[in-house]
């Protein structure tokens, strides 16, 4: 199975894909206000830990083998990042990245956003400074899984930003599965086989 993740310090999407890349698990998390790293690190593993109980990603055909994370900014964009932002996205990242790492002794990938974009939908073009780029990614999403039960807003009737961060969760775990295709029809190519 592939884990594909969106880590923020406010919500963490949850990708699961199986044996067969096909997705079988697509949530979130989101963490309470006014709680620290340390406390969103516990609520993550806490979530997780029933998650992967649930399906049984320890053993069996759904195995976890693959784990696939999205960077955390590394540069300031924009309004909504500076130093404390960025610091502190990069060290969620770090913390959940260690505990699924000792958890099942896979060292995950790191995807670049506009790279994992660009390899799980190649057809995408996003204009510079779309103000609607979720959405967009959120469309592909949708057209490629449309059985998924998305979240709306009980007061507003509009989608919630969670569901972005799931997108962002299964576009990373799924350019992971593309990377793999591609790396393994170029072994064959490479060994004549």
């Amino acid at each position: 199975m592939t884990l594909g993740l969106d880590i923020s310090t406010t919500v963490i999407g949850i990708a699961l894909f199986d044996s067969n890349d096909k997705l079988c698990n697509l949530e979130y998390i989101k963490f309470k206000p006014k709680t620290n790293l340390f406390q969103r690190l516990d609520d993550f593993v806490e979530h997780f830990e029933k998650l992967s109980s649930a399906i049984n990603l320890d053993k069996g055909k759904n195995k976890l083998k693959h784990i696939s994370i999205e960077e955390p900014l590394k540069a300031f964009k924009g309004k909504f990042s500076n130093a404390e932002t960025i610091q502190k996205l990069t060290t969620m990242n770090a913390f959940v990245s260690i505990y699924v790492y000792q958890k099942f002794k896979i060292e995950p990938r790191y995807y670049n956003v506009q790279t994992a974009r660009k390899t799980a939908f190649p057809s995408l073009t996003i204009p510079k400074g779309a103000p609607n780029k979720k959405y967009l990614i959120w469309e592909k999403v949708v057209e490629k899984e449309p059985q998924i039960n998305w979240v709306y807003s009980k007061k507003t009737h509009k989608l919630r930003d969670e569901n972005f961060d799931m997108s962002d969760a299964y576009v990373v775990g799924y350019a992971d599965i593309i990377t793999r295709q591609i790396t393994q029809k170029n072994i064959l190519k490479e060994t004549g086989s």
